[in-house]
């Protein structure tokens, strides 16, 4: 067979490979499911053994990584590599404008080429592959074009995937909302309230601090994530650290650099050994009134917390406040009417609810 028969014979292989790959994509039902196949493709289609997808999008609840053909310690440096300097890489100026590429330096991954994708706004990840492997014949512009397409495939799911974020924004809300009403035990309660607000902003702790009845400490009242045992029921001064700050403003703050705010208590990463980098603290006021304050630690996979993802929280904040304030308002009648003047230890058995009392009524299934 002549070079140019086994050219043209490459050409059509790896044309139908394209096609499948590209087929394969716009199938996808979901980002993940997207990349897992993708990835695959392109190797197969460039005929090389190793490569990666990195994306950094807002319209994902995370940044994403996927490889092939890497030992595990290797992916994980390469990862590491690509979450500290995306930001950089995009902000070059000496690339042509599609595709860029170029050579990596170091040890990690020499003899790469990255090249960005982008949609029509702005950058959103890259592709590596092994430049020391063949691409079966394909030219630059050919490999250009490629890229492009996988491109404008990979923002339309990505588009997807930011309306089903959306749709999970407002499920959450709904849940969170929906379970804060009823009477049930409110630890229980802000237990799988931050449990489900880690979910839906992808963050790896949450925690509810609330202010004592002299609004002059707040107390880790509940907490989920790695410091939890070490941190429950943990107190400190209510105007220190970014709680205070929050608290004293009233307004949200979002901080993707923390360890850069001199607000920021680092004392409890040293007991706890949990590193804190970045944060959505929310003040929890029921009305007017300040209850304590909601944070939300560490974006998953290295990410960046979003205004968006603030917002969402801010609006969970709200409900976790007012359910906070009731069960406060409940205990108090309790202890000062109902097992003062009763002589009642519980609500168990109490035959004479303050049906004038609120969260007498709200409670009332709960003490017969």
């Amino acid at each position: 067979m002549s070079s140019s028969e086994s050219f043209f014979q490459l050409t059509v292989e790896g044309s139908l490979q394209l096609i499948n790959l590209i087929e394969r994509a716009l199938k996808a039902p979901s980002f993940k499911d997207f990349a897992d196949h993708v990835l695959p493709g392109i190797t197969q289609v460039m005929q090389t053994s190793k490569a990666f997808l990195f994306i950094a999008d807002p319209r994902l609840s995370a940044l994403h990584f996927t490889q092939q053909g890497f030992q595990p310690e290797v992916a994980s440096k390469i990862k590491t590599w690509c979450i500290e300097g995306f930001e950089q890489i995009c902000h070059k100026t000496d690339f042509p404008q599609f595709p860029q590429s170029f050579y990596s330096e170091g040890e990690v991954f020499p003899g790469f080429t990255l090249h960005l994708l982008r949609d029509d706004a702005k950058y959103f990840g890259l592709i590596g592959l092994n430049a020391n492997e063949g691409t079966a014949g394909i030219s630059p512009d050919v490999l250009a074009g490629i890229l492009k397409l996988l491109a404008k495939v990979a923002s339309r799911v990505l588009e997807r995937a930011e309306l089903e974020k959306q749709l999970s924004y407002l499920n959450t809300y709904l849940t969170i909302s929906s379970m804060l009403t009823q009477s049930l035990d409110l630890h229980e309660l802000l237990e799988t309230a931050l449990n489900c607000s880690m979910q839906a902003v992808s963050a790896d702790a949450a925690s509810v601090l609330i202010l004592d009845d002299e609004k002059k400490s707040f107390h880790f009242y509940q907490v989920e994530g790695p410091a939890k045992p070490v941190l429950s029921r943990a107190t400190f001064p209510a105007d220190k650290g970014l709680a205070g700050s929050v608290l004293q403003t009233r307004r949200p703050e979002l901080i993707n650099d923390l360890h850069s705010d001199p607000r920021f208590l680092n004392e409890f990463d040293s007991h706890t050994g949990f590193r804190t980098r970045n944060m959505i603290a929310i003040p929890l006021l029921a009305g007017e009134e300040a209850v304590g304050v909601l944070e939300v630690l560490n974006k998953t996979e290295g990410g960046q917390f979003t205004k968006e993802e603030s917002m969402l929280m801010a609006s969970l904040a709200e409900e976790m406040a007012f359910a906070i304030r009731n069960a406060k308002i409940f205990e108090y009648v309790a202890n000062t009417y109902c097992r003062q003047r009763q002589g009642q230890m519980s609500c168990k058995g109490c035959k004479r609810p303050l049906g004038s009392w609120t969260p007498c009524v709200k409670y009332r299934e709960a003490c017969f």
